[in-house]
């Protein structure tokens, strides 16, 4: 996976949002928000998915959830 992009809307305001997976990064996939790192998902092996997601981030628990199934389709 290179990166997933999306435009949405959160109430009026459009967003643009960009899941990537940085070369070398392993499972690691940076969230950016209108081109703002909004945090990180990583998987891994023993614990699942650890979220690190920025204080002041717009995004939510089931933001989140999305995210990872969006993610999780485009793993072999």
């Amino acid at each position: 996976m290179n990166s997933i992009e999306l435009d949405v809307h959160f109430g009026d305001k459009p967003m643009h949002i960009e899941i990537s997976a940085p070369m070398g990064a392993g499972s690691s996939y940076q969230v950016m928000i209108n081109n703002y790192y909004n945090g990180s998902l990583d998987k891994t092996t023993n614990y699942g998915w650890q979220i690190h997601l920025h204080p002041k981030t717009i995004l939510q628990g089931d933001d989140v959830a999305v995210i990872i199934d969006l993610i999780e389709q485009q793993l072999p």
